[in-house]
């Protein structure tokens, strides 16, 4: 084995050692400084103060800035670049998918693929389960609702929810007063 494959190897030993510390030993609403710190080793960049419950699975790169959350099973799937701007939340099971596919012919229609990198503006909100496709950006002090399919860059101060409604920062203040007053979903 030459001393390139012995390197990467060792580097993915590492990787999954690490990944699995963070997702089996340390999982969970503790140990967060920890986890941070073991992140940031195997090629994250995690900011002072986030905390990340885990598991998080991420073949891409993940830059998440400082004070954010970072609810259980994030996935980052696929090559590309997620950056995540400070004092964000991020809910449980929210995937950004920055992998994807050009459209091909009738033989086969998944065509040559393509990587998507993606960005979420500092004070942003994500609700649970949530899910990032293509190259979207998601603006500063933006709600994404729980469930939400954002198929399209969203614009600062901005409440977005299923697969197409968004809006604007006035509307995002009367849907939170409904919200409180029935206890109801903000979709």
């Amino acid at each position: 084995m030459g001393k390139l494959a012995k390197l990467l190897h060792i580097n993915g030993i590492k990787r999954r050692t690490t990944l699995f510390l963070v997702n089996h030993v340390y999982c969970g609403t503790g140990h967060f400084e920890k986890k941070r710190k073991l992140l940031n080793r195997i090629g994250f960049e995690i900011g002072e103060g986030t905390k990340v419950v885990g598991p998080i699975e991420c073949t891409g790169h993940l830059i998440v800035g400082k004070n954010c959350w970072i609810g259980k099973n994030l996935k980052v799937n696929g090559n590309g670049t997620v950056t995540i701007g400070d004092n964000c939340d991020i809910a449980p099971e929210v995937t950004f998918q920055t992998g994807g596919h050009l459209i091909g012919d009738e033989t086969r229609r998944a065509g040559e693929g393509v990587i998507f990198n993606q960005s979420v503006g500092s004070g942003t909100w994500i609700g649970g389960r949530s899910t990032i496709l293509n190259g979207t950006n998601i603006g500063k002090s933006c709600m994404i609702a729980g469930c939400a399919c954002v198929i399209r860059d969203i614009p600062d101060n901005s409440l977005a929810g299923g697969g197409y409604r968004q809006k604007s920062y006035e509307s995002c203040r009367a849907s939170i007063s409904i919200f409180k007053r029935y206890e109801g979903s903000i979709v």
